[in-house]
C-alpha cells in the first residue's frame, strides 16, 4: 500500500526531517563506536533510517496507535480462527522496518558475506532512530532478533536451516517475526513457577498450558517458549526451550488459542494477548536441561533493546520540548529565553548524552563477547551493565516524557500532540524484561557471585588514567575521588546482611552508574577539546554537579547567569563552546 494513502493524521509534531542529521552528539558517538571503516558503509544506512523514521514512520505510527489490533476469534461459519487484524499503517511500518534490516541484520547471511561482523552498535543505532517514531513495533523487532539469536547460538543444523532464513528475511512474504512466551499467571517474574508442560506424542514434542502476556500475538511466525518436559525437576532448572511455529508444515495453524488481547496503557499499535497451548507442536532448542539459561541470552538482548527504546523516547521528548520552546512565544519572547526553561532543557540534554554513552558502553561489551574477543572481566562487565542500563534508562524515559508534556503545557496533554503517547509508551520500559527490583537483584548477584565490583572500579580507574587533557584535570580529580568513595561504599555494602544488602544495593548502583557516565563523558570531552570545542566538557561539568557533587543550598552554582547564551546555544543547539566561556560559567566543585 502506498504511504500517501496512509497519511493525513491530524497529530502535531515539531520534529525535524531526519533524526540522524538532527543529532550531532549521536553522530559523533556512532563514529567513535564504528570507526572510519565501519562508518564508511554504516553512515548511509543511518541517514536513510533517520529520514525514514522522521518522514515515513511518524505519520504511520500515529495512525497505527489510534487504530490498535483487533482479535477475530471466529470466521463467518463459526469456526475458531483466532486471527489478529492490524491496521494498514502498522503493516506498512512492518514492511519498511524489516525491509531496512531491523530484526535480522546481525544474523543476515548477505550482510555477513558483505561486511563480515555486523556490529551491534550499528544495529542498535538504527533501532534508536526508528524507535523515536514508533515504540510498539520496536518490541517485535527486538523479539525477532532475539529468536534469531537463540536459533543461531543453540539450534541444531536442521532448525537453523528451516527457520533462520525466515527470521532474518526482509520481505513480508518470507518473514517469520519472533516472540517470547515466558509469563504465566501464577509465576510472573518467578519464571521457575511456570506450569506449561512439554510431552512427546508420536515422536513430536507438544506443548500444553497457558501463557499470560504474549506480545506480538498473531503476528509472530516463531515463538520461543519455555516449558517443562514431563518428569523434569521443578524451578528454572527443569525448563526446556522450544521453538513453536505459528503454522505447521502443511500450512495449517498450530494448536493454540488466543483468548483476548491486552488493553494496554501504551505500545497500543502492537498486539499482546493471552494464549492457551493445546498440544502445540514445537521443536526443542539445544539441551532441554538448559532452557532457562538459553533464554537469558534473549532476555539480556531484550534488556538492551529496552534501554535503547528508552533513549529513543528521551531523545524524542527532549526534541519536542526544545523545538516547542523555541517556537512558543509568551510575554513578548519565545519561552526558551526564560531561565527556568533553559535550565530544564540543558539538564535534559546532559542526562540524555550521559545515558546514551552508558548504554553504548554496554553495547560495546556485547560486541566484544559476540566477536569472541572479550576477556573474562569484559564478560562480567557485560553481565553487570545490562541490568544497570535497563533500570536506569527506563525510569529516565518516564521523567523525560512527563517533562515534555509539561513544557508544552495544555497542548502536551492533548492527543493531537505526540507527548501523551510518549508518556504512555515510556511506562512499560521499567516493567518489561524485569522490573527495577528484579534488575537490582541481578546486580547484587553479579557483585556477589562474579566479583563485578572490583572489575568495574578497575575499568573506571583505567579510563581516568587515560585522560590527559589539561582543561579537564579538575574534573578528573573529582571523579578519581568519587571512585575511591564508591570503592569504600562497596566494602560497606558487602558487609551487610541480606536484607540491608538489598535495601542499599540500588543506591550503590545508582552512584556507580552516574560515575561511569561521568567517566565516559570525560573521555568524550578530552577528544572534543582537541578540536577546540569545550561543549562536552560543559556537559561533564553539569553532570558532575547534578549527580555527583551537588551544591549546597545557596545562590552560587553552575551557570550563575542563568545559563549564558553561548553555553545554552552550545549545549542545546550544538554551536561550538569556547573553553574560556565554559570555564567562566561553571562552578568547580
Amino acid at each position: 500500500m502506498a504511504i500517501d494513502a496512509l497519511q493525513g493524521s491530524t497529530r502535531h509534531s515539531v520534529s525535524g526531517p531526519n533524526y540522524y542529521h538532527a543529532d550531532p552528539a549521536f553522530q559523533a558517538m556512532m563514529s567513535e563506536a564504528l570507526g572510519p571503516e565501519g562508518m564508511a558503509w554504516a553512515r548511509p544506512l543511518l541517514e536513510d533510517m533517520g529520514r525514514m523514521a522522521a518522514q515515513d514512520i511518524v505519520p504511520l505510527a500515529e495512525d497505527a496507535n489510534q487504530n490498535p489490533p483487533v482479535l477475530v476469534q471466529y470466521d463467518a461459519n463459526g469456526n475458531r480462527i483466532d486471527e489478529v487484524k492490524v491496521h494498514p499503517a502498522y503493516r506498512e511500518m512492518t514492511r519498511l522496518a524489516y525491509g531496512a534490516g531491523l530484526g535480522g541484520m546481525f544474523y543476515e547471511p548477505a550482510m555477513r558475506a558483505k561486511h563480515g561482523y555486523v556490529p551491534h552498535a550499528l544495529v542498535f543505532g538504527l533501532g534508536y532512530l526508528f524507535a523515536q517514531a514508533e515504540q510498539g513495533l520496536y518490541c517485535p523487532i527486538c523479539m525477532t532478533e532475539g529468536s534469531a539469536r537463540l536459533v543461531d547460538l543453540f539450534g541444531d543444523d536442521d532448525l537453523k536451516a528451516r527457520f533462520l532464513p525466515g527470521i532474518t528475511a526482509r520481505d513480508l512474504e518470507s518473514l517469520l517475526e519472533g516472540a517470547m512466551f515466558l509469563t504465566e499467571k501464577q509465576g510472573g517474574s518467578d519464571v521457575g513457577a511456570n506450569e506449561t508442560v512439554a510431552r512427546q506424542v508420536d515422536g513430536q514434542w507438544r506443548l500444553y498450558g497457558d501463557k499470560w502476556f504474549c506480545s506480538n500475538a498473531g503476528e509472530a511466525g516463531v515463538m520461543m517458549v519455555l516449558a517443562r518436559p514431563e518428569g523434569a525437576q521443578p524451578g528454572t532448572r527443569g525448563l526446556g526451550l522450544f521453538l513453536m511455529p505459528k503454522n505447521l508444515e502443511d500450512g495449517s495453524r498450530n494448536h493454540y488459542r488466543i483468548h483476548r488481547l491486552k488493553d494496554k496503557l501504551g505500545t497500543r499499535s502492537m498486539a499482546s494477548g493471552e494464549f492457551t497451548l493445546d498440544g502445540a507442536i514445537a521443536y526443542p532448542v539445544g539441551d532441554l536441561s538448559r532452557g532457562f539459561k538459553y533464554m537469558t541470552e534473549m532476555l539480556n538482548l531484550s534488556r538492551t533493546y529496552n534501554s535503547v527504546a528508552a533513549l529513543a523516547i528521551m531523545r524524542r521528548a527532549y526534541t519536542e520540548a526544545r523545538d516547542y520552546a523555541s517556537q512558543r512565544a509568551a510575554f513578548g519572547k519565545t519561552i526558551d529565553h526564560y531561565p527556568m526553561v533553559r535550565q530544564m532543557l540543558t539538564s535534559m540534554v546532559v542526562e540524555l548524552e550521559a545515558a546514551t554513552a552508558f548504554v553504548w558502553e554496554a553495547i560495546r561489551y556485547l560486541d566484544r563477547v559476540d566477536q569472541g574477543t572479550a576477556s573474562e572481566e569484559e564478560q562480567v562487565m557485560r553481565r553487570l551493565l545490562t541490568p544497570m542500563i535497563k533500570y536506569h534508562t527506563g525510569k529516565q524515559a518516564i521523567r523525560f516524557a512527563s517533562e515534555a508534556c509539561e513544557m508544552l503545557g495544555g497542548n502536551g496533554y492533548i492527543e493531537t500532540f505526540v507527548t501523551p503517547r510518549l508518556l504512555r509508551d515510556a511506562q512499560v520500559l521499567p516493567i518489561w524484561e524485569g522490573t527495577t527490583n528484579i534488575l537490582v537483584l541481578d546486580v547484587v548477584r553479579c557483585l556477589g557471585r562474579e566479583g563485578a565490583g572490583p572489575i568495574l572500579l578497575a575499568e573506571l580507574r583505567r579510563r581516568l588514567s587515560a585522560s590527559k587533557a589539561e582543561a579537564s584535570a579538575h574534573w578528573r580529580m573529582v571523579l578519581a575521588r568519587e571512585a575511591d568513595r564508591l570503592e569504600q561504599a562497596l566494602g560497606d555494602l558487602s558487609s551487610q546482611d541480606e536484607v540491608r544488602l538489598q535495601l542499599h544495593a540500588k543506591t550503590w548502583s545508582d552512584r556507580a552508574i552516574r560515575l561511569y557516565e561521568a567517566v565516559l563523558l570525560l573521555g568524550q570531552a578530552d577528544r572534543e577539546l582537541a578540536t577546540g570545542n569545550a561543549r562536552k566538557l560543559a556537559i561533564l561539568a553539569r553532570h558532575v554537579e547534578l549527580f555527583l557533587v551537588p551544591r549546597e543550598f545557596g545562590m552560587e552554582g553552575w551557570c550563575e547567569d542563568a545559563t549564558p547564551h553561548e553555553l545554552f546555544e552550545g549545549l542545546v543547539h550544538h554551536t561550538p563552546v569556547s573553553l574560556e566561556a565554559m570555564m567562566s560559567s561553571v562552578r568547580q566543585p
